[in-house]
């Protein structure tokens, strides 16, 4: 009942039903008066009179049904009837995150596989390929930090800067805090109540304006959580060298060089932001690793309930308004009482 009286806005007008409905009922149930006509006194004219007072009686009900109908109608547009749409909207308090990447030249050791930083664009392709909700930003940093990608949910996008991301292409060096500064500039103005960076490298920070330690301190400050990978082994590492004879022809060496990255550093810059540190000795770890980030950034996905409501009261307003101007033209033409002069014999 009350499901059916929340499909009107004002369902108090439904009570004006009573007044057709009893209406309805008094003329059931009205004690007639029977009437008899004398067949020698009105002679010829008894026959007539009788099916002409058959036939009023048969034009009065269906008058009287049509003006109660048009009553119910009145009475429930007064109720103002409504169709009611109810829904879910699904929404999301998505997570902001950028992915910081090393790109200087020992990402391209072997000791990943297949090399360093081939294996870490294919854990990143799979960990945006994850996050359909979130905003996701890519920063890339060698000796110089730059913007690949802002805050976008364009995966497509952010999948081909992954693909088009070369070794080489900025100075050489490890600016870490520079890597994190540009980042922190992404996620600054966000106005996401969860803010992450995912910093990969696999070096010690050797170059750039901005010590690491002040970079998360500043992250610190803004809210935002740093989550830092360390990649490769701390020992020696096999790692590919390219040499140019005097007519341009490349060639490609190997030489074993020493790891350098820094386990404490990326422990520190994490715990002063609230993340974790991790080390990746092999390409399964940092798989692992990417999964695990995933799994405790997870993005809040909620139902909020959505209702539309329609007004109908125009239907059986314009319905009513019909009904009861017909009733009238019917009563002052068709349907207008004929009286039958009857003359004594």
């Amino acid at each position: 009942m009350s499901q059916l009286l929340g499909s009107f806005a004002q369902p108090q007008w439904l009570y004006f039903l009573l007044v057709p409905l009893a209406a309805v009922i008094a003329v059931l149930f009205w004690p007639r008066k029977r009437s008899s006509y004398r067949r020698l006194r009105l002679g010829g004219y008894a026959e007539v009179l009788q099916k002409q007072i058959a036939r009023t009686r048969r034009q009065h009900r269906l008058l009287f049904a049509l003006f109660c109908t048009g009553l119910v109608l009145v009475g429930i547009a007064a109720a103002r009837p409504l169709n009611i749409r109810s829904w879910a909207k699904r929404y999301s308090e998505g997570i902001d995150i950028v992915i910081c990447l090393d790109l200087s030249e020992s990402m391209e050791a072997t000791d990943l596989a297949p090399t360093r930083i081939l294996a870490a664009k294919n854990v990143i392709r799979e960990f945006i390929e994850k996050r359909k909700e979130d905003r996701i930003g890519i920063v890339t940093f060698g000796g110089e930090a730059v913007t690949r990608a802002p805050l976008t949910r364009d995966h497509e996008f952010l999948l081909n800067q992954v693909e088009a991301m070369q070794l080489r292409e900025l100075k050489q060096g490890t600016a870490i805090g520079n890597g994190l500064a540009n980042s922190i500039g992404r996620l600054r103005h966000s106005e996401s109540k969860s803010k992450v960076i995912v910093l990969l490298t696999d070096g010690d920070n050797n170059v750039g304006a901005v010590n690491p330690i002040t970079a998360a301190n500043l992250a610190k400050q803004e809210g935002i959580k740093i989550y830092a990978i360390g990649m490769g082994k701390e020992d020696r590492v096999v790692v590919p060298i390219y040499a140019y004879d005097i007519y341009g022809k490349k060639t490609q060496l190997v030489a074993q060089v020493p790891s350098y990255i820094n386990p404490e550093l990326l422990k520190r810059i994490a715990d002063l932001t609230g993340g974790l540190a991790y080390m990746a000795r092999d390409s399964m770890a940092l798989s692992q690793i990417l999964n695990a980030i995933d799994r405790f950034e997870r993005t809040k996905v909620r139902l909020r309930p959505m209702q539309k409501k329609e007004e109908l009261f125009v239907y059986p307003t314009a319905a009513a308004l019909l009904l009861l101007v017909a009733v009238y033209l019917l009563l002052e033409t068709r349907f207008r009482r004929v009286r039958v002069r009857a003359t004594p014999v």
